[in-house]
């Protein structure tokens, strides 16, 4: 299929992005890939030290694909002024600063959205509405909060997620809302502010932890002592991480009965798949103690790729333990449209796409990432309707940077 413009859902839609590290920055990506144009709001002082998530490293240039960069000095009435102008025709406003900030700006929602009542905020902030909404917030301190990092870590030991989940999750949650107000505002013609909150994701997450120690009356157990129980009474029996002859890992999952006469019978473990005390996953469960140490003996034989290919061609859930640079040569990852070719300065990069697929459309990087801050300044500007003497003006009284 030949895909044309006017393909992406959101082509058309404007959007300003005051944001920075992860949370904001992700909103702006997903708005952005899927079409919308964003505009990149940064400080003068971007790749200052004290500027943290303005350095162009590495996941600087996953964020941000697919937008245009603008220097502008909010601080300064002139700046504020050319920001009003520029949210006469956004659609979107993007941010995820501190509590407050954007209202002492004077550029919050509740200031802007008279002169442009369609207007759509989209705030990712630490909690939502309630006792603690001043507070500053971080995606750590959300997944300690919430419960999180005491489900993935040892008892005594809680343990962050190996990667932003609670801001990436906070921003997904808040673009929801924000198709949702789109889809609004074509019937009333008025935008709306949406937060998104970094707690309530983590509490989201945890939810299902959170309705199981109400159901069964059990204080939860964090995941790795639950993988540790010989004889655990949830889950499946066969539900762990192997080690294999050529020093990788696998890890395989036995989710039902008809898996499992397959799986011994693939293994070459024919007297575990004939005991009637193994036939269910109840008793699998029970017998883990004796179960586990042979299955292990059987796979720690094997090559990790061989083994995964036995298991998949037999059906059994089955995934290799990967690093980030291992799974760069997955072949199902270099399928399709699931890494998109980024440029992020001299370094050309393999970057993930987002992770689902229309049968309308793929998902393509139009742009690289701004390399310089404010590179995008003058034509930004101009699209606005500023004549080119205003804008060597603004230019020359530091209202707005090229960097």
């Amino acid at each position: 299929m030949v895909y044309g413009m006017g393909d992406l859902p959101l082509e058309g839609v404007k959007v300003l992005e005051l944001a920075h590290i992860v949370a904001g920055p992700t909103a702006g990506l997903i708005l952005a890939d899927m079409g919308a144009d964003v505009v990149k709001i940064e400080p003068p002082d971007a790749l200052e030290p004290q500027r943290i998530g303005t350095a162009r490293v590495g996941q600087f240039f996953f964020f941000n694909r697919n937008k245009r960069s603008l220097v502008l000095d909010l601080k300064k009435d002139e700046g504020r002024k050319v920001f009003f102008k520029l949210a006469e025709e956004t659609d979107v406003v993007v941010d995820n600063m501190g509590p407050g900030t954007m209202e002492r700006l004077g550029i919050g929602y509740e200031q802007v959205s008279p002169h442009s009542p369609g207007i759509i905020y989209c705030s990712v902030k630490g909690f939502l509405s309630g006792p603690y909404s001043r507070r500053p917030f971080l995606d750590e301190l959300a997944q300690m909060m919430c419960g999180l990092a005491y489900m993935t870590g040892p008892p005594g030991r809680p343990l962050r997620a190996g990667a932003s989940v609670v801001d990436i999750g906070a921003a997904t949650y808040a673009v929801v809302g924000v198709l949702g107000a789109l889809v609004k505002r074509q019937a009333t013609g008025r935008g709306q502010k949406i937060t998104g909150g970094l707690f309530e994701t983590g509490l989201f997450l945890v939810g299902q932890h959170m309705a199981n120690a109400q159901f069964s009356g059990q204080p939860p157990s964090p995941m790795p002592a639950r993988d540790q129980q010989a004889g655990r009474q949830t889950g499946w029996g066969v539900y762990d991480l192997f080690d294999c002859a050529d020093g990788r890992q696998v890890f395989i999952g036995v989710t039902s009965d008809a898996q499992w006469r397959r799986f011994c019978q693939a293994l070459g473990l024919d007297d575990l798949g004939e005991d009637p005390e193994l036939a269910t996953n109840t008793g699998r469960r029970e017998a883990r103690s004796r179960l586990v140490p042979r299955i292990a003996e059987a796979v720690g034989s094997m090559n990790s790729g061989d083994l995964a290919g036995v298991m998949a061609d037999n059906g059994i859930p089955v995934a290799p333990l990967n690093t980030p640079e291992d799974i760069l040569e997955d072949p199902h990852v270099n399928f399709g449209h699931k890494l998109l070719d980024v440029q992020g300065g001299e370094r050309a990069m393999r970057l993930p796409a987002l992770p689902y697929e229309s049968t309308e459309y793929p998902f393509a990087k139009r742009s690289d990432p701004p390399v310089k801050p404010g590179s995008h300044t003058r034509e930004v500007l101009a699209e606005a309707g500023y004549s080119p003497e205003r804008i060597e003006a603004l230019l020359g009284g530091q209202v707005v940077k090229e960097l």
